[in-house]
């Protein structure tokens, strides 16, 4: 395995614990730690397997997958928390499972597979419309910010497999106009959707939802303000909601400042470069697992960053490794396996990565 990515999965883990113990659910502290534990034995137990070993169970995981995103489709199979118009989770031994984050490590399985299988003989509408399925599936949930995820992230494996951005630009463009039409009208019965653009632009301008719809936003950059370079320790509760899940960052900001924000970038920015150096070094599936994998991982982390700093509205999507929860620590530990996957492989046939 790659001593580099291990550290930077441990790091974001313990930034993670900090962040939760940091939050007025500080009490989840030990069950993170016990996440981070949990993470590092996935990440381990998938960069076992080989990479075309990994492609070869693309049936079984993409058809798993599609699986799970139709049965949560489902009004009597599918769950909403409370208050929520989304339909997202599956009962799984009294527990939940959340298909979506489990898709994109479905893309790239099947991405992997699909331009390692047909090296030259690229119809490129194939995994258009495969995409395309599985990112209607999620808009139906609905979770706006995912379906656009799986977009970009198929869209920059693509572009690492080869394909022309020539080609890729005409195919987006046109998938772009359907889309649009269609969730033109699918989307606007979901009123918390409108509601999300509304606290935005409101945290920006004149705050007079700072109670309501802002609030979450409003608070989240006073937090940042007060923290400083150092912070101000950790202890004290964060006046964030949701500040262990999607805004565990700012929790960390609280406690450690900049350099706390400082730290999650920069281990980002490792994990990127690491994925992108093994990546480029060979041929075959292994190459875009490992792409793949950096640009889930380092792309999602980078929109939960741009969304608690307030530049974007809020979507939802968790920090990796960092916030609390099991749906995503799987997904996110499952990906950064497939890494270590190509990193063994590439040295095994002697390529220094």
């Amino acid at each position: 395995m790659d001593s580099l990515l291990v550290f930077m999965q441990l790091l974001l883990g313990m930034l993670g614990v900090l962040g939760v113990s940091a939050t007025i659910n500080s009490g989840q502290w030990p069950e993170q730690l016990l996440n981070v534990a949990l993470g590092l034995l996935i990440t381990f137990l998938v960069s076992r397997f080989n990479p075309r070993a990994i492609a070869k169970f693309n049936p079984i995981i993409f058809g798993g997958t599609l699986i799970m995103l139709v049965a949560v489709l489902i009004p009597s199979v599918g769950l909403s928390p409370d208050g929520s118009e989304s339909r997202r989770w599956l009962p799984f031994f009294g527990s939940t499972i959340q298909p979506s984050e489990f898709a994109k490590i479905a893309v790239i399985v099947y991405l992997a597979a699909f331009f390692h299988n047909h090296v030259g003989r690229w119809e490129l509408w194939r995994p258009t419309v495969v995409i395309g399925l599985v990112a209607a599936l999620i808009m139906l949930e609905p979770n706006v910010s995912t379906t656009l995820f799986v977009f970009a992230l198929a869209f920059t494996i693509m572009l690492s497999a080869g394909t022309t951005l020539t080609r890729l630009a005409s195919v987006t463009f046109s998938a772009a106009i359907v889309a649009t039409l269609f969730a033109g009208l699918y989307l606007s019965q979901f009123g918390y959707l409108q509601d999300r653009i509304t606290a935005f632009f409101d945290a920006r301008g004149e705050q007079e939802y700072d109670e309501t719809l802002s609030y979450q936003a409003i608070q989240a950059q006073k937090v940042l303000l007060d923290s400083g370079f150092m912070g101000i320790g950790p202890g004290r509760p964060v006046p964030v909601p949701e500040a262990h899940t999607d805004m565990v960052a700012i929790s960390v900001a609280q406690s450690l400042g900049l350099t706390g924000i400082a730290s999650l970038i920069i281990a980002y920015i490792v994990i990127a470069w690491r994925g992108i150096r093994i990546g480029s070094l060979h041929h075959g599936p292994g190459s875009l697992l490992a792409a793949g994998a950096a640009a889930y991982i380092c792309g999602q982390a980078g929109l939960n960053l741009l969304v608690a700093s307030g530049m974007l509205p809020v979507t939802g999507v968790v920090l990796p490794f960092v916030s609390h929860g099991f749906n995503n620590l799987v997904s996110v530990s499952i990906a950064m396996g497939f890494m270590h996957s190509a990193y063994r492989s590439f040295r095994k046939e002697g390529v220094m990565v």
